[in-house]
């Protein structure tokens, strides 16, 4: 039995949903919730994922305009109108594309811009009632009459579980497949135990990390330099140290003091005082930077101690 075109096979706008997903994976700070879960390095981006799932089942233009009916044609009159509303279909409100040109060619000349983007991450935008509707409709004319959690979504290798999270968030029923156990337990966290047990799970999480977070602080609180006026340290940065071959103190092993290479940059000097124990650092900003931060205490597995100036083996 042949079935028609799914719009995958004819039509699929890799420089939008390429754009809004190097978009998803630029910030740190915004990154999908499902990131914070576990460290899971070849997680796909959500936005890619949901497009894949889509464009796969949905039909193409062409087999919408031959099957189907008077009213499906008139809201798709043009085959532009058919893209356009599978973008929208996908979170895209805006044009990722153009928005990502003016942000590259600002960075090329130095230039400081508002953010260039009209519309939010297509990650965090949920599909409206009426797409789905529409969506399940289209739906019935390459694979039958099905409601939408009729549809199964396999993924054999599921991983970090984007793709049968986006599967879930657009109606359909969804097996995912995990050899990993640590791909494993993040697909239980991810799909399963918020299915099974819903909001009040979150509480429960939250109750309990709080009362980790109370017996693990005054035991980790000794390895953190205290700060002035009870100031508590948003973050902290880190370095493997050695002993200097020849004095015996502390050498942080670095390849830059970079902190920020933005519109005002900061750096961190390293101060190294024959008469001090160990090593002191100090942060510096914009014009105040007088030294090179390029020039780090390690490169290519040979260290440098700035208690002498003398290199040290990487053997060592």
């Amino acid at each position: 039995m042949t079935r028609p075109n799914v719009l995958l096979e004819s039509w699929f706008p890799f420089d939008t949903i390429g754009a809004e997903s190097m978009r998803e994976r630029g910030a740190s700070s915004a990154l999908p919730p499902l990131y914070f879960l576990h460290v899971w390095w070849a997680r796909r981006p959500l936005t890619i994922s949901r497009a894949a799932i889509v464009a796969s089942l949905l039909p193409d233009f062409r087999s919408l305009q031959d099957f189907g009916s008077l009213d499906l044609r008139q809201k798709f009159p043009t085959e532009e109108a058919y893209h356009a509303w599978f973008l929208r279909l996908m979170g895209i409100h805006g044009d990722p594309v153009a928005a990502r040109k003016k942000l590259l060619k600002a960075r090329e000349e130095g230039k400081f811009i508002p953010n260039p983007y009209t519309h939010d991450r297509a990650f965090t935008v949920n599909p409206a009632p009426e797409d789905l509707a529409l969506m399940e409709e289209l739906l019935a004319l390459t694979w039958g009459e099905k409601e939408l959690n009729q549809f199964t979504v396999l993924d054999p290798f599921a991983g970090g579980g984007s793709i049968p999270f986006e599967a879930r968030r657009y109606g359909f029923a969804t097996v995912a497949n995990e050899l990993n156990p640590v791909a494993a337990v993040i697909l239980k966290a991810t799909l399963d135990y918020p299915a099974r047990f819903g909001p009040e799970l979150a509480a429960d999480i939250k109750r309990w990390g709080r009362r980790w977070y109370e017996l693990v602080k005054p035991r980790l609180q000794p390895f953190f330099t205290p700060l002035p006026n009870h100031a508590e340290g948003a973050a902290y940065l880190w370095a493997r140290t050695i002993a200097c071959p020849i004095t015996g103190k502390p050498v942080p092993l670095s390849p830059n003091w970079w902190l920020s290479k933005k519109k005002t940059p900061v750096a961190t000097r390293l101060l190294a005082d024959p008469a001090w124990d160990e090593p002191r650092f100090e942060i510096v900003t914009g014009d105040a930077i007088d030294f090179d931060p390029n020039e780090g205490t390690v490169s290519r597995g040979v260290g440098r101690s700035p208690w002498t100036g003398e290199t040290v083996d990487g053997d060592y």
